[in-house]
Formats: structure tokens, C-alpha cells, sequence
């Protein structure tokens, strides 16, 4: 009987704290009431506005954000942008909204984290679904996540001034802009900010490190599993893409201003559920249609990219400290969808993306044929060899291109640059667990998101040894965050002295059961892609329009 009241007591406490209101807090919009976290060590504002978009600026950059009279209620989690979901098309139009996240009784200026979710550029939200706050927050953090507009009401890209391209990455900027000038208010310090992301938000992170539009608004970058220079971060021909929708609607038009007309007037519901299948050809390219783009000058018009992100990296750096990482078994979760009649269709195309290019077909099927034979030798792709695909997709998609990108920011003299490679199977691994490989060893693409975040979907309590990695990698980013430098030498409480890499060496940090440095992965396929994407990157712009 004393244990039933003393369990009673508890929870009426727990019912009241989540009741408990977070301090007012007063920004350029007005003044704002958040909500204290069921534990009570975590002030959340959630489902701010930071910036405003309709079918009036469709396509476009986000309008400034609204003010308010009285006191908004930060409480309430709008979930996401609109994407298609096997439930339909979720989430509403006017979805730039911004979750902070303030530690209760830490002492400012605190240092800033800003998350970009991932997602293919399709599908996610910033929401506490995935991205629960309280491991990283614990370390006396404010962290910061926000949704960004996807699909084609993102990334519809038709080089007029209508539809200049990259809506959702000019929501990232806004969103960071928003961070820079109101973080003070809770607490933060505005000139000490990290931004990361995993995915589709690394190579988001890449490309504002690459963007002029960008200079000032962060101090650090963490690009988990994805990169600027990937294959897959930049439309190749986005009004072709673009007119694929059209199409799916019964129009036959490659023309911007038409494309346009059409688009901007359908219900976003119905945009958004439009599924072209994007023709493929020989190169190992992805399927996703709605990416990032090279911008045309327009006037009036402030661009992100106006270049590629290799050139604008390799030409003008920004001097801001780097970790770049991936895990070792990215591939997981692309060959769980094959079947046996994909693979054998596989062993007809070239094993790398149309980002390359040669100066004829010849010169294009010998090159495929080595990277083939590398991986596969004379046995070709088939079901006894698809864990030779899951290496082929780890590298070419993820792990080399990090790798390449890390070339060139330790080119520059003043970056400092971080890497690690991420190889824990634990039971918060948890795309692996819903892939044919959860048995297997290493990781899979954002397994390792699990052990940043305290994310409700994957609601099982964690174990000794996954709290160790739990506690480890969130020591790593938020050190980092703070000090600029993962393992200080004023603290003691980790097995190990993360080392820069530099022009000579690259120098890893392996996150496995042990924390442990070592040097490169993977030696022989980074030599060969290196020798790949050095004789035959595409660099020219006028391919990309």
C-alpha cells in the first residue's frame, strides 16, 4: 500500500510538471511561454515561428516571421512540412517553425547547437519524434532544431526569379539568421554556434559551409554521412526535373515560366503527391528528383549556390572548424530494398554517378569496368555478392565523398578538421533493426543518430552499453560545441585524444565498444574514387543548368 501512494504521489508530480510553464521569454516577434520537459531538466519552446511561407512565395525565399500581442504559447509541435507518407500527404504549407531547447538551471551564454534533419530532402521534420533533446542538452547545451520546407515546394528549381531554386536550403539561412539574432533571449550565445546535420542534412551543412550566404551565422559544423560534393546533393537538370511533374499533370512543356504557372497554382497536397519515375540511365545515379541546385543570377534575388560546392570550397573555404564522419556500413539500408532481378539489372550499368564525365563512352565503360571489377572481380553482382554492394553504396554515396570534401578543407590553411568513423552495433542501431542486416555487424546510414538523440520513436529504455556510447559521442559533439576542440586537455572523462587530421594524414576516430585513433579506412577504394572524381568530376556549370 505505501508504494501504490508513493507511486501515485509521483506521477501526480509528473502530471504537474508537464503542466509547468517554461519562463517567458521576449524576442523581435514579442514575447513567447514554453513548457518545462517531463523530467524537468529541460526548458522547450517549441513550434516557433522563424520565418512565414504561402502560395504567395512558393518556390521562393520565406517571408520575414509574424510578430504577436500577448504571449504565444511555444507548446505546440507543428510536425512537419508537407511529404508524401503512406498515410498520405502530412504535414501543412506554413511549416517554418524552430524548437529550442534551453537546459533548466545552466548558466549563460550557453553554446548553440542547430540540427538540420536529414531525410533525402523528401520526408522529416525537426520534431521530438526523432530528435529528443535531453542526451545532448544534459551538457549544458541550448540545442535548436527547426523543419525547412521539402520535396518540390523546396526544391523546385527553374532559374527565374519566380522560382530562382532552393526554397527549403533559403529556409535554413532564415532559420539560422532567426537563431543568430533571438538566441541571446534564452540564453544562448550568438557567437558560439554549431550547425550539424545527418543525410540530407549533412550535405545541407555542407553546402552553407560552401554558400557566401552564409558568412557569420556559425561558428562550427558537424556533417554526419553526407556531403556538398556527393553525387546526390546537386540537381544535375532541374527544370528537366521539374518537368517531369508537369507531365504526370498531362502537360508536355520544358519551358520555366510555363512549368511554373502550372505548379504554383495546384493544391501543395497535390503537388506533393506527384511520383514521376526519373528515367535512369548507365550511371548509378539515385532517384531522387528534388536536390539542391546551382542558382542563375537574378536580380533581386539572393542566391545560396552560385557555383558548384567543390569549386566554391576549393576556391574560398570558410575559416570555421569542421567533423566530418561516417559510418561503416551506410549501404544497409539501399540493399535491403534490392531483389534479385534488380541486382542482375545492376551488373548492366556503371558503378558510379553521372557527377563524373568522360570524354567519350569508351573512355566511360573502362573506367566502370575497373571500379566493377574492384569490388566484385569476376563474379559479378548477385545475391552471394551483395555485401560487396553495400560497400560499393557506402562509398560511393557517403563514405568517399566525406572523405574527398575533407581534402579540401584540410587544403586550407586555417581549417581544422575532425574525422571519425562510427562502427558501434547497438540496440539503438536502429534503421539497421529494420533492414535484413540487423544481425551483421557495423552500422547502418543513421544508426548513429539514436545515441545523439532521445528520440520517442524508438521508445526503449538504454542499456549499460549503449549509455556508454550515449554518453561518449554526446561529450564529443557538445565539447566540441563549446570549445572548438572534442577532447580538451583540461578534461579527463574520455579514453582518448580526438587529433586533428591535416594535409598529411588523415587521422580517424573510431566509435565502436572502444574509443580508439587510427588512420584512414579503407585505403585502396579511396584511392581508387580519388583517382576517380581527380581525371573525371564534372566541374563545368553550364551541365548543371
Amino acid at each position: 500500500m505505501r508504494h501504490a501512494k508513493k507511486l501515485v504521489l509521483f506521477t501526480l508530480f509528473a502530471m504537474n510538471l508537464i503542466e509547468q510553464p517554461a519562463p517567458e521569454v521576449t524576442i523581435e516577434q514579442g514575447t513567447l511561454s514554453g513548457k518545462i520537459n517531463t523530467e524537468g531538466t529541460v526548458f522547450e519552446y517549441i513550434g516557433i515561428p522563424y520565418a512565414v511561407v504561402n502560395i504567395t512565395n512558393r518556390f521562393q525565399a520565406p517571408l520575414p516571421p509574424p510578430t504577436w500581442k500577448g504571449v504565444y504559447q511555444a507548446v505546440d509541435e507543428i510536425y512537419s512540412c508537407p511529404q508524401a507518407t503512406k498515410y498520405g500527404v502530412m504535414g501543412t504549407e506554413d511549416c517554418l517553425r524552430a524548437n529550442v531547447y534551453v537546459p533548466v538551471g545552466a548558466q549563460g551564454p550557453l553554446p548553440v547547437m542547430v540540427f538540420i534533419h536529414g531525410g533525402a530532402f523528401i520526408f522529416g521534420s525537426g520534431g521530438k519524434l526523432l530528435y529528443g533533446p535531453e542526451f545532448l542538452v544534459k551538457h549544458n547545451v541550448i540545442l535548436v532544431t527547426f523543419n525547412y520546407r521539402l520535396g518540390a515546394l523546396g526544391f523546385i528549381c527553374l532559374g527565374i526569379k519566380e522560382a530562382p531554386g532552393n526554397a527549403g536550403l533559403k529556409d535554413q539561412i532564415a532559420a539560422l539568421r532567426w537563431i543568430k539574432k533571438n538566441i541571446a533571449a534564452f540564453g544562448g550565445d550568438p557567437d558560439n554556434i554549431t550547425i550539424f546535420g545527418e543525410s540530407a542534412g549533412a550535405a545541407s551543412t555542407s553546402i552553407l559551409l560552401a554558400s557566401e550566404a552564409t558568412d557569420g551565422l556559425f561558428n562550427r559544423a558537424i556533417v554526419q554521412s553526407g556531403s556538398s560534393i556527393t553525387n546526390w546533393a546537386i540537381n544535375k537538370n532541374p527544370v528537366w526535373v521539374a518537368s517531369l511533374l508537369t507531365k504526370e499533370l498531362g502537360y508536355d512543356t520544358k519551358d520555366p515560366h510555363e512549368i511554373y504557372n502550372i505548379l504554383s497554382k495546384l493544391p501543395y497536397k497535390e503537388l506533393i503527391a506527384l511520383k514521376p519515375i526519373k528515367p535512369l540511365g548507365l550511371y548509378f545515379d539515385t532517384e531522387l528528383l528534388h536536390i539542391p541546385c546551382i542558382e542563375k543570377p537574378l536580380p533581386g534575388v539572393e542566391p545560396v549556390l552560385t557555383d558548384l560546392p567543390y569549386n566554391l570550397l576549393s576556391k574560398k573555404p570558410k575559416n570555421v572548424s569542421v567533423i566530418y564522419g561516417s559510418n561503416n556500413k551506410e549501404g544497409y539500408f539501399l540493399v535491403a530494398r534490392e531483389t534479385p532481378e534488380t541486382l542482375v539489372k545492376k551488373n548492366s550499368h556503371y558503378l558510379f554517378a553521372s557527377d563524373l564525365e568522360f570524354d567519350n563512352e569508351d573512355i566511360a565503360a573502362k573506367e566502370a569496368k575497373k571500379v566493377k571489377e574492384f569490388y566484385f572481380g569476376t563474379k559479378g553482382i548477385n545475391q552471394g555478392t551483395i555485401m560487396k554492394l553495400v560497400d560499393v553504396y557506402t562509398h560511393l554515396y557517403f563514405e568517399m565523398p566525406t572523405l574527398l570534401e575533407t581534402d579540401l578543407m584540410v587544403a586550407a590553411n586555417n581549417t581544422i578538421v575532425y574525422n571519425y568513423y562510427f562502427e558501434y552495433s547497438g540496440s539503438r542501431n536502429v534503421l539497421k533493426s529494420r533492414t535484413t542486416f540487423k544481425d551483421d555487424d557495423g552500422a547502418c546510414h543513421a544508426d548513429e543518430l539514436f545515441y545523439l538523440f532521445n528520440s520517442r520513436i524508438w521508445p526503449f529504455s538504454v542499456n549499460r552499453r549503449d549509455k556508454k556510447i550515449v554518453d561518449w559521442i554526446t561529450k564529443l559533439w557538445t565539447n566540441f560545441a563549446k570549445y572548438g576542440h572534442p577532447t580538451p586537455d583540461f578534461q579527463s572523462d574520455l579514453p582518448v585524444r580526438w587529433i586533428p587530421s591535416n594535409r598529411e594524414n588523415k587521422n580517424f576516430l573510431y566509435i565502436n565498444d572502444e574509443l580508439k585513433m587510427g588512420s584512414l579506412p579503407n585505403v585502396a577504394s579511396y584511392n581508387l574514387w580519388k583517382y576517380m572524381y581527380n581525371n573525371y568530376r564534372r566541374t563545368n556549370l553550364s551541365s548543371y543548368f
